[in-house]
């Protein structure tokens, strides 16, 4: 009967801490038994942050929509434009064309952001082990061409990855063998 017991409060002192720990507000500064909790060290981001990076890419989806005006009824075919109107018209198009790109890497980025590192880390890792494992079979077969070009875009991918942590503001962690 004793051993029951012992089970029973083990089990009730075990999710009655787990119980405290997920019943603290949101943004409290709890104590750990280390010491304060630092809240830099969380990996996922605040709400208010999640809000802030949406509110980023709704505003950067009304400036897509505002590019995609519609033609008034009243305005010429294209056949039937001078040519000074289609050079306005294709400077026009191209400053739109350029506005969208810009919105749309600006998406991508808070896009990103919203995934968080650790989620972009994990396809950076896969991607890269799918080259590693085409390098590994050039190696077999003696293809030393193939495996200096799989080298080199191994390289290049890194190079972008690195570059992508910095832009969005993720650390970076020190480069270890990719092979």
């Amino acid at each position: 009967m004793k051993r029951y017991q012992i089970s029973i409060v083990s089990i009730l002192v075990v999710l009655m801490a787990t119980w405290v720990s997920f019943g603290q507000p949101e943004g409290t500064e709890g104590r750990r038994a280390g010491g304060a909790r630092d809240s830099s060290r969380r990996r996922g981001m605040r709400r208010e942050e999640r809000l802030k990076v949406i509110a980023t890419i709704e505003e950067q989806i009304a400036k897509m929509k505002s590019g995609l005006k519609e033609r008034p009824e009243g305005q010429k075919k294209w056949q039937d434009l001078s040519d000074e109107e289609k050079a306005a018209l294709r400077k026009e198009f191209s400053k739109i064309r350029e506005e969208r790109q810009q919105s749309i890497a600006v998406i991508e980025g808070q896009i990103a952001k919203l995934k968080g590192e650790r989620q972009l880390r994990a396809k950076h890792e896969e991607f890269i082990g799918k080259l590693n494992a085409i390098r590994e079979l050039a190696v077999k077969e003696k293809a030393t061409a193939t495996v200096g070009g799989i080298e080199k875009l191994i390289a290049e991918q890194q190079k972008e990855f690195e570059a992508t942590l910095k832009k969005l503001g993720f650390r970076q962690k020190p480069s270890g063998t990719n092979r």
